[in-house]
């Protein structure tokens, strides 16, 4: 105790406010010879095998030195204590467990409680032995205040190999907002040329931020888009989004666009609570034509598939809930970006619905819905149509639970007419009941096997209808039939089944009407389903969906075979895959069109699934017909994929399109 005390008085007269604690000291030469020291400065507790204190002026600590530095720990083989303000650390090792990276260094300096200054370093967040990448940077410095990273002469090495280098980076490591660039986008197109996308990030209040995104596809043209966010209160969350993007002139001629420059606007908006027990969203978009969509400068795959729906749809929606009933006025408008002109496309403002809920008197079950819309378009076709909906249930129980029981009448109708028109209303009246007798059984042992069959019967009681303009009135014909639904689960072992069957009987006609039967089964490593539906009427398969999945010398097999009768699709699809690692995944896919006896696609490729990386990289050609005026032929894309993010500095997304062989 005497030799601690003398230590740390003789300590303290050099740094104030520094403290070690030692269970034995000797003083030799003008030096202090510590064993199992332990330093506390500030946020700075050192501990280690020994310590010397050399003329009073510095401290170097040796030995499995572990460094407690801001809530991380940093092990390294020697630190030398030169003042308060400068503790340098050699051959280093630091584990950040926020963002579960490593990092290595030769010499590390901290002149800065929060600055940490190295040389020599290299960091990454695989394993720490042999790490499928990392990153080695000649000098830098890392805030862990502000978890700004500034790094020199950086070469990324894959497997040591170095593949990538960059003179200098700067960036943070976590999610906390700030203004500056965010990471651009890339790509590539035969017919686009290069696409380059900077977003520009700026903090503008707690509350709200905004993004300038500028775009250019060099040989089509270029554009600008921006997002601005906020959040007005804790229930609320909102968006507006604003672009425009001009064609080049040769560009907007050579492919004969109906626009030039394409533009359009969007406002998100969704609160949870306005007054009380009610929410208020809004979508509502504009766009002069469906381009204005893809030449969004995050599309840097140039993807297209979207194009499919060139409904632009703009909603306004209010929902308020009271006690055992809910309101709901939804808008709907509608522009069709196939049409010069959407004076004939037909918008719906307003739909208002109001539904009472479920409710029980005894053994009574009973409900309500109504629904008013109101259509029009800019050519003063208008029409309002309002419907209705009221089941009357009774349900019981027999047999000890065993057998169920439940009698319903519903009613339902709707009542439509065109607005400035001569023509008289359009209505229908239906009610009709239904006999519901079903259960719920299982048996569970040496094996599980739970069944819920279920037999409906539905007769109609009543119809009226008065139908003088189809077009907006949506009628069906309620018939007396009688439905047999199963639902079953079977397990053994390592056998699973379940299967659901559905079948109607058409009362008025005698007839069957659509079979559906869906069986999926797995055993071991094999997998099989199959959905089929049958027609009775027409004695033919309308619908048959087949997968079949195993396990063959290390290789996992899929065969999938689709058919329908129309839209008339028949196809197989055929996937194979093979495991080299629990990380790394080789397959081919296969896509094979039966009817007009082409291969639709084929691709190759492998992926990598780690905490710490993931790419996939794979090859595709697609074959596609295409009607010309000697008849059908066909096209081909060919198609590279590239998908590489390294964890948690981010990574590439790229697809490379090239038109014929």
């Amino acid at each position: 105790m005497l030799r601690i005390s003398l230590f740390l008085i003789f300590f303290a007269f050099l740094f104030a406010d520094v403290k070690i604690y030692a269970p034995y000291s000797k003083e030799v030469n003008n030096s202090v010879i510590l064993k199992k020291p332990y330093m506390i400065y500030k946020d700075f507790y050192i501990q280690s095998d020994r310590a010397v204190v050399k003329n009073n002026k510095t401290a170097i600590f040796e030995g499995n030195v572990v460094i407690f530095y801001n809530d991380e720990v940093i092990k390294a083989k020697k630190v030398e204590v030169l003042s308060k303000e400068n503790i340098v650390i050699n051959d280093s090792y630091l584990y950040d467990r926020k963002l579960d990276v490593w990092f290595k260094n030769k010499i590390a300096n901290i002149e800065d409680k929060n600055i940490v200054y190295f040389k020599d370093g290299i960091f990454s967040s695989c394993c720490v032995k042999n790490p499928d990448w990392f990153i080695h940077t000649t000098s830098g410095n890392f805030n862990k205040k502000t978890k700004y990273i500034k790094l020199y002469n950086l070469t990324l090495y894959i497997h040591k190999t170095p593949v990538f280098y960059l003179p200098f980076y700067f960036g943070s490591l976590d999610k906390t907002r700030r203004s500056g660039l965010l990471r651009p986008y890339l790509g590539y197109s035969s017919n686009e040329g290069l696409l380059y996308s900077q977003p520009i990030y700026f903090v503008t209040s707690v509350r709200n931020d905004l993004e300038i995104t500028p775009t250019i596809r060099n040989l089509r043209g270029r554009g600008i888009y921006s997002t601005f966010r906020f959040v007005d209160s804790p229930y609320s969350y909102g968006e507006i989004k604003v672009g425009i993007f001009k064609d080049k002139s040769y560009f907007y001629k050579k492919n004969n666009l109906a626009h030039q420059s394409h533009y359009g606007y969007e406002f998100y908006y969704l609160r949870n609570k306005v007054t009380k027990n009610d929410k208020l969203y809004m979508d509502l978009k504009y766009a002069n034509d469906v381009d204005f969509y893809y030449l969004n400068p995050f599309n840097y795959t140039f993807d297209t598939s979207y194009l499919t729906d060139t409904l632009i749809t703009s909603k306004l929606n209010y929902i308020k809930e009271f006690k055992g009933s809910i309101l709901g006025i939804y808008n709907r408008y509608y522009i069709d970006t196939t049409k010069l002109s959407n004076k004939d496309t037909m918008q719906t403002i307003p739909q208002i619905n109001y539904h009472i809920y479920e409710k029980k008197y005894w053994k009574f079950l009973t409900s309500f819905d109504y629904n008013f819309y109101y259509n029009f378009n800019m050519d003063n076709f208008r029409y309002y149509t309002n419907t209705f909906s009221f089941p009357l249930s009774f349900d019981f129980h027999m047999f000890d639970n065993y057998l169920n029981f439940k009698a319903s009448e519903i009613f339902n109708g709707e009542y439509s007419k065109q607005r400035h028109s001569n023509l008289p209303a359009s209505f229908y009246l239906n009610g009709y009941s239904e006999f519901k007798l079903y259960t719920s059984l299982t048996k569970y042992g040496t094996f599980l096997h739970i069944i819920n069959p279920a037999l409906i019967f539905t007769h109609r009681n009543f119809s009226r209808k008065d139908i003088k303009t189809p077009s907006i009135i949506t009628y069906s014909e309620i018939n007396d039939n009688i439905s047999f639904n199963l639902f079953q689960i079977f397990e053994y072992k390592d056998l699973y089944l379940d299967h659901t069957f559905n079948q109607i009987y058409n009362s008025n006609i005698k007839k069957f009407t659509k079979m559906e039967n869906l069986i999926n089964m797995k055993f071991k490593g094999i997998t099989l389903s199959d959905n089929n539906k049958y027609d009775w009427q027409s004695d033919s398969v309308e619908y048959n969906a087949f997968n079949l999945g195993f396990l063959l010398l290390k290789n996992n097999f899929e065969i999938s075979h689709i058919y329908q009768k129309f839209p008339r699709t028949k196809t197989i699809d055929f996937k194979i895959s093979r495991n080299i690692n629990p990380y790394k995944t080789l397959y081919f896919k296969y896509n094979y069109d039966i009817l007009n006896r082409y291969a639709k696609y084929w691709i190759v490729g492998v992926k990598l699934n780690k905490k710490c990386w993931q790419y996939d990289i794979s090859f595709k050609k697609n074959i596609f017909p295409v009607l010309e005026n000697s008849g059908i032929s066909y096209k081909t894309d060919n198609i590279i994929y590239f998908y590489i993010n390294f964890y948690p500095i981010g990574g590439v997304k790229q697809t490379f399109l090239y038109k014929g062989s």
